[in-house]
């Protein structure tokens, strides 16, 4: 099969769509821009994990819907911006040992973040059914708000489940961040999580890799890396 790279009128063609497609979420934006409240989005902390839409890329940016890690150390829900490192998938080509300048390699923590959280919220499903199947045993003695409560509750955590288990089917294991592409993005970007109870919500790094994030941030600003 010829790739991209061997056809350049296919490639031409690739970024011919791209560009489409961000047209049209650009004037989406735009056209959310005028009601936008950063205040109704959830509060997003230092090494959080979120997935944004970067826009159309030119050269060797990163752009379209990429994960990104938050950096900032204080980020006001009032905030309309917020900084962000793009993350990039590992490819079966790269070498990991020998990343380009400004390249963190994350291993696989993103994914098994992820699949813990999926672990967690299994679990709760379990507790709601669990719940329910006592509630309608005991019918009489439970009142039918709470038990519509719970069943509400419960197809709550059964949709986010599988929108969890979706997420991890199609990610891809290992991921690298690109700290060189720090970049301060408008929250109208912000695909995923909006809420305390999206996909990616309180999704995070762990400090050792946020360390290795700021080290390599201080060595490419001053020049200098942390003793």
């Amino acid at each position: 099969m010829t790739s991209l790279i061997d056809n350049p009128d296919q490639k031409i063609q690739s970024k011919s769509d791209k560009l489409s497609y961000w047209i049209k979420d650009w004037i989406t934006f735009l056209d959310f821009e005028p009601s936008f409240s950063p205040a109704s989005l959830r509060r997003y902390k230092r090494g959080e994990i979120v997935k944004a839409h970067l826009g159309y890329n030119v050269g060797s940016e990163e752009g379209g819907l990429h994960y990104c890690v938050v950096v900032d150390r204080q980020n006001s829900k009032n905030s309309p911006v917020m900084t962000i490192i793009p993350l990039t998938s590992v490819k079966p080509w790269t070498d990991i040992n020998n990343l380009k300048k400004g390249s963190i390699y994350l291993g696989n923590e993103l994914f098994t973040n992820l699949s813990s959280k999926i672990s967690l919220v299994r679990k709760r499903l379990d507790m709601h059914i669990q719940s329910l199947q006592k509630c309608i045993k005991e019918s009489h003695l439970v009142d039918r708000e709470t038990i519509a409560k719970d069943i509400t509750s419960a197809e709550k955590e059964r949709i986010l489940l599988f929108r969890m288990i979706d997420e991890v089917d199609n990610m891809k294991k290992g991921s690298i961040a690109l700290t060189n592409q720090i970049s301060t993005i408008s929250k109208i970007r912000i695909y995923d999580p909006k809420t305390n109870f999206d996909i990616l919500s309180n999704v995070k790094l762990s400090n050792e890799k946020l360390d290795l994030i700021d080290n390599e941030l201080l060595h490419n600003i001053t020049g200098h890396k942390q003793a």
